[in-house]
Formats: structure tokens, sequence, C-alpha cells
């Protein structure tokens, strides 16, 4: 998908200029949260209700003597997340851009593979980069494990990113012979309370990984598209989901720029699975397995080496 994708990734923001926040910069800043929330947020009535709470916040003073950019930030980030309880709209100082260069197929996609006793294939991930590069590394690696007895791979680390790329992992593991409906992302059209539909299907990969295990391994770090891999393969049936509760979010939006080297994210779509009709905003991906986050990879291996899980759970 374009910008604005599924559940980006986590954004870092870079604090090391000395800025002072004057009351006027204050006003605009929290201005303009305002009208993206009311004219963007993917939840109109919860839009309206949160630019509410902070021009009122505003104009009661609350704000008055905050001087320090990062502090705002906090504050603001913490008042949004109070009222619409959504882990993906935050205000961050510092563009979380800055100094970093774009992503470049020398760089790799962020791919570790490796066998594991007992011919298990193993993939790291931490991160959904654009098609354009993540495309060719994911086909570079699921050659490499495509004879594998059974396949585990790791989202504990995977703190989001593209969910065209997401449907393009998750196609290895389908039928070929099939188009699968793979998720849904509802986008709000700005300034309305109407809605478009941008859907996900599986498309035709290089080589498949079907009838055979597949395990997901996920933690409190697997957040938005990592989050969405495993609850779309658990949804499909096709893996087993290993690990603890995931962080639960399922909005994706884009960064606004507020002045002030301020910027925020509101959420202006939602995901929507296909066969649940839902997501797992707000409540995570809940594992088949539980399993303690040090030992999950231990016991999806040991599964995978026809265990019993509920030797193995802990």
């Amino acid at each position: 998908m374009a910008v604005p994708s599924t559940a980006s990734a986590e954004l870092i923001s870079d604090k090391s200029q000395s800025v002072s926040l004057d009351r006027q910069a204050v006003g605009k800043v929290v201005g303009g949260i305002a009208v993206e929330l009311r004219e963007g947020y993917v939840f109109p009535d919860t839009g309206v209700r949160a630019a509410d709470a902070l021009e009122k916040a505003l104009g009661e003073g609350a704000y008055a003597g905050v001087t320090d950019p990062a502090q705002f930030a906090r504050i603001l980030t913490e008042q949004l997340g109070a009222i619409t309880k959504d882990s993906h709209m935050r205000v961050i100082f510092g563009s979380p851009f800055r100094n970093q260069p774009p992503p470049a197929a020398s760089q790799g996609a962020g791919f570790e593979v490796k066998r594991l006793d007992g011919n298990i294939g193993y993939i790291h991930l931490a991160r959904f980069v654009p098609p354009d590069i993540f495309k060719p590394a994911a086909d570079e690696a699921m050659r490499n494990l495509a004879d594998t007895a059974a396949l585990v791979i790791d989202m504990r680390d995977n703190g989001g990113g593209h969910p065209g790329s997401v449907a393009y992992l998750i196609s290895f593991l389908l039928d070929p012979g099939k188009s699968v409906h793979i998720n849904d992302l509802i986008w709000r059209n700005r300034g309305t309370a109407t809605f478009r539909t941008e859907s996900f299907w599986s498309v035709a990969t290089p080589v498949h990984y079907v009838d055979k295990p597949v395990y997901v391994l996920v933690g409190p770090k697997t957040y938005s598209a990592g989050e969405e891999f495993a609850y779309d393969l658990q949804a499909l049936k096709r893996a087993t989901v290993v690990g603890e509760k995931t962080r639960g979010g399922a909005n994706p939006g884009g960064l606004k720029d507020l002045g002030s080297d301020i910027f925020v994210v509101v959420p202006t779509g939602r995901a929507e699975n296909p066969m649940t009709h839902g997501n797992w905003g707000g409540v995570g991906v809940q594992p088949d397995v539980p399993a303690a986050l040090g030992d999950t990879q231990e016991v999806a291996v040991a599964m995978a080496k026809g265990l019993p899980a509920p030797q193995l759970a802990r």
C-alpha cells in the first residue's frame, strides 16, 4: 500500500534540537491536531471528541508553562491515548526520518534465515519494508527453505511496515491455485464520514510452502504489520501462533508536520480481516500456544519435531 502504510513501524524521534515553545506555537500545534482528528481520524465521532478535549484543555490553560516540545509531545500523546485507546495515535518531537537514508536493496530487507536441527527452517524478520525491496529478499529466503520439514517465522521483534509485503510473504504459504483474500484496509475519505476499501489478496510466488507446518513467534514487541502477519495466518488456520500477546495496533496513519518540529500520527484507516470481520486493535494477537518470551522458539521447534504442545507451553 502507498503511504500511509499499515501499521507503520515504530517511529523513533530525533530530539537533539533545542527548541522552546511559546504560547502561539502551542496553540498552532493543538489546532493542527484538532483539524487532523476531525477531518481524517478513521473513527469520526471519536476524532471530534478528542479534538474538543484538546481545545478545551488549551482554553483552560492546561498547557500554560509547557515550553519543552518533547514534554509537550508526551503530554498530548498521553491525552490522545486516554481518549482514543489507539496506540498508533501519537505526537512526536523531531522528525523520525531525519538523517535516515531510504531503504536500499543493498541493505537487504532484514531477513535472517537459517536451518535448525531437524530440518526446520527459521526466518527472523524485524520489519516489512516496501514490496519493491521486500519481494526479492523474500523470494531468496523462501527458496533457501523450501525443502525444510517445517517453518518457524519469528515476529517477536517486528515493529510493522507495509501491508503489501505482509500479503506477499503469506502468499508463499497458501495454495498457489487459489486467490485468497488476506486482509482489507478501510480508509476514511478525508473530511467526510464515508470510507473506501483497499484489499490485499495472495499473489504468485516463485516457490511454494504448502502442506507443511508453520509456526509464527510473537511477543509484546510484535506490532502493527507484524501483528497482521500473525493474525491473518491464524484466521486462515495456516499457522500456529506461539508466544505472548502482541501490542495491539491495527490503525495505519501518516505523519503530519505541525510546525516547531512537532509531528502527529492520526490513523486514517483500520484493518478488517475478511474472515473475522475484525482485527487485533487494542487487544493484540492471542497466541494459539502461550509460551514465555524466552521459551517461545524452543516451544515452536519442539512442536515442529512432533512433541505435543501442552507439554511445552509455560
